[in-house]
């Protein structure tokens, strides 16, 4: 993870609209190393408190930005006001802070560390035991057990306050016997039992209230009539037989002596002339023809004619044509009305009536009624039958498709009048059954039996109902289980105290001592003599939950030092840096955090900072980003010389706030020595501006710039104070400076006289001094290249 801008701080402490395209445009923090040197009060720590919240380490409190944005990686994270809130956020741990805070919390406040809970001894030895794989599996065990515990213990306390009056009750001397027959049944047997009493109870009361009903329409019950029976006899003649009246032949006389066209007149219309003579029978002095009278003779020989070609045989056959015809109509025409007459309603009306009245059990059935009333179809049946209706003569029409489905139709209804038939059989048998039943003298000792075994049941019910069947069994119950819950409970207890101290010993032996002893190594980073020795006997107060991390501070002599009157304040910032640093030590995956040092020291001394700085550098190889937010000059200089090509510096200045308040801008280490050599190419180019530049102004100006670089030779390039903690360095550059002469020692001495006189001097008609000021950076310039 990189934290690459802080884009924008709006209105937020010393920041009012600070933006960073306006002072680096899309350059980003440097990928390893960032230095940020600011005043008190310019804003470095409102800038870790942005990261702090965006890293959910810390919210905001009492001030709040209106906006703020910070690019982290490839993704812009945006924090406003109004919603308090980040669009998004950084895990937690991905940026290690060390500022007052994580001393405050964890190290010491006011030079104490405090043993309550959320105090210092609580806070720092919760955070060595987050990071140690096996204090947390041992807390893990410890909490579980402890839960275990806590919750068998508040188990015991709530069945004695919930089960007091059960565990309190007594049985008297008579009720004993009764328990006796109870006690090994399980409440479940119990509950069964009284369920099965009472429904049998409301049985009995039932069948007392129907017998009693029963015995007083006893004449009725005898006299209830089976239903009748179905014996439905139906016939459906051959398909031969029916084919046989379609196909039937009719024979005519072969010769007749009359006019041919009278012959086929009466052949072809003999229905017609038929119907005429019907008319002559009614009307015998006209023509039933064309109603004329005196036509005597013609009607004669029409009648004769008609009965020479209709004779008596062929009348005989027409005769067996029409009632074989008739035969079969009536044969359908009677199994349609079987149908259609067949009284359904009488059945399922008397079963149902008979319900109603006596209650014999099975007799009507809802299905059994919907399903017989959905009557077999006769379609087919009524089509054949229409069919040999309108047959008026024979027509050798094949019959044979609708013959079949008819013969379909027909078996239906023979299924359906035969399964009726049982049905009605079945109903009768339940209708005898119930007159067997209940005669006077059954009736009357049934009442009897029944009325006993109700009396019986309401009786026990009566003891069961009391509870104290319950009541006792369950007082035996309870009491093994509460001999159960206490051993239980006094188990967990033990097991939760096996663990706790397992876990208190491997902090106090394991992850604390390891954790001391690392912030021991780096106490010889400082030339910090002192050792830590974990406070065995004071850990624990009534208060805390977890193990403190509490210790004591033993000098070399093994006396132990007070952390409010035993230590300096250079010692106590070396013990937090150096917790720090250990707690370091233990993180995971370094190489995706990033490191924020806040202010991190204000009194030490330079050897001790050039040690800060040292472990600075081998800390900031091991984890993906590092920021030093820092006021103090000498620190500075230290962390600059250091990570000098390795690193990006920044100043964090402090401006009015009509100019956009505090802003972070670039720190350039340009050397002086470059502008002096520029001198006059400068003094040029001012004066080619047309409005003219003050001279004495640049004198001053340039002035200043020789003085830095004659005092920075003097002590970098001769006296070699910038290498003092290196003194193998210093004794090298002490050989060195025995090459300078005496005459440019005594030039370097003019050329500082002449630095303060550009800044003293008072221009009333003396020299501004600007030929003075060439020559002097001549002759520096030329010492400068000799060292």
């Amino acid at each position: 993870m990189k934290i690459k801008q802080v884009k924008t701080i709006k209105n937020y402490k010393s920041f009012q609209d600070f933006s960073w395209h306006n002072f680096f445009n899309t350059e980003n923090f440097h990928q390893k190393t960032n230095i940020l040197y600011g005043e008190n009060g310019s804003g470095k720590s409102s800038i870790c408190n942005i990261l702090k919240s965006v890293s959910q380490n810390k919210k905001f409190t009492k001030c709040y930005p209106e906006e703020t944005q910070v690019l982290i990686d490839s993704k812009r994270y945006k924090y406003t006001r109004t919603e308090d809130k980040w669009d998004d956020y950084i895990p937690k741990d991905s940026i290690l802070f060390f500022d007052r805070e994580f001393v405050d919390r964890n190290v010491h406040l006011g030079r104490e560390r405090g043993t309550q809970q959320g105090e210092q001894e609580q806070e720092s030895g919760n955070l060595v035991i987050e990071f140690d794989g096996d204090a947390i599996n041992l807390r893990a065990v410890r909490d579980k057990l402890a839960g275990i515990k806590e919750d068998k213990n508040q188990k015991l306390d709530d069945f004695k306050k919930s089960n007091r009056r059960v565990l309190d009750f007594d049985l008297g001397e008579d009720e004993e016997k009764l328990f006796r027959k109870y006690n090994r049944k399980d409440e479940n047997t119990t509950k069964n039992i009284r369920e099965k009493l009472g429904q049998k109870r409301m049985d009995l009361s039932n069948k007392l209230k129907l017998d009693r009903q029963l015995l007083q329409k006893t004449r009725e019950v005898q006299a209830i009539q089976e239903l009748e029976d179905i014996d439905i006899e139906l016939n459906l003649s051959s398909k031969t037989s029916y084919q046989k009246v379609f196909n039937f032949k009719l024979k005519e006389r072969a010769k007749v002596e009359a006019e041919r066209s009278l012959v086929d007149q009466i052949k072809k219309h003999k229905e017609f002339f038929e119907m005429g003579f019907d008319v002559r029978d009614k009307h015998p002095n006209q023509c039933p023809f064309c109603g004329t009278k005196n036509r005597e003779e013609e009607i004669k020989q029409i009648i004769k004619t008609y009965n020479q070609i209709y004779d008596e045989s062929y009348k005989e056959q027409e005769g067996q044509f029409e009632r074989h015809k008739e035969t079969l109509i009536e044969e359908l025409k009677q199994i349609q009305e079987t149908l259609n007459e067949f009284e359904l309603d009488d059945y399922f009306i008397r079963t149902k009536k008979l319900v109603e009245q006596y209650a014999i059990k099975g007799l009507y059935e809802v299905e059994k009624e919907e399903y017989f009333r959905k009557l077999p179809p006769l379609k087919k049946i009524d089509e054949l039958k229409t069919k040999l209706v309108n047959l008026g003569k024979p027509t050798k029409e094949d019959i044979s498709i609708l013959f079949g489905e008819a013969r379909i139709e027909f078996s239906n209804l023979k299924k359906y009048f035969s399964e009726l038939a049982r049905f009605v059989k079945a109903k009768n048998k339940l209708i005898g059954n119930f007159k067997k039943e209940h005669t006077d003298e059954k009736l009357a000792g049934r009442i009897e039996k029944n009325q006993s075994s109700l009396n019986d049941i309401e009786w026990e019910l009566g003891f069961i109902n009391s509870n104290k069947i319950e009541s006792n069994k369950l007082k035996l119950q309870q009491l093994k289980e509460l001999n159960k819950l206490i051993r239980s409970f006094e188990k967990s207890r033990e097991a939760h105290k096996i663990a706790r101290e397992s876990y208190e010993e491997y902090c106090a032996k394991g992850a604390f001592q390891k954790t001391l002893r690392k912030i021991e190594s780096y106490f010889s980073n400082f030339k910090f003599s002192f050792t830590l020795q974990l406070d065995t006997d004071n850990r624990h107060t009534g208060s805390t939950k977890e193990l403190p991390l509490a210790f004591k501070v033993i000098d070399p002599d093994g006396t132990e030092r007070d952390l409010k009157e035993g230590l300096s304040e250079g010692e106590i910032q070396v013990l937090s840096l150096c917790f720090f640093f250990a707690f370091l030590d233990i993180q995971k995956d370094k190489d995706k955090k990033v490191l924020v040092f806040d202010d991190p020291i204000t009194s030490l001394d330079d050897s001790n900072l050039s040690s800060l700085v040292d472990l600075i550098a081998t800390e900031k190889d091991k984890f993906s980003q590092t920021f030093v937010f820092t006021h103090h000059r000498t620190f500075f200089k230290f962390l600059r010389k250091k990570f000098r090509n390795q690193s990006l510096e920044y100043n964090i200045l402090r401006n009015k706030n009509r100019f956009g308040g505090s802003f972070i801008c670039k720190s350039m280490m340009q050397r002086f020595i470059e502008k002096l050599n520029n001198f006059e190419a400068h003094l040029l180019q001012l004066g080619q501006n047309q409005n003219g530049f003050d001279v004495e102004l640049q004198i001053v100006e340039y002035g200043q710039y020789l003085r830095y670089e004659t005092e920075n030779f003097i002590k970098c390039r001769l006296l070699h104070l910038d290498v003092l903690q290196d003194f193998p360095k210093v004794v090298d550059g002490i050989k060195a400076n025995k090459q300078v002469s005496d005459d440019d020692l005594d030039k370097i001495k003019s050329i500082y006289s002449f630095c303060n006189w550009t800044t003293s001097h008072v221009d009333v008609g003396d020299d501004h001094g600007l030929s003075q000021l060439k020559g002097k950076i001549t002759d520096f310039n030329a010492i400068y290249q000799k060292y």
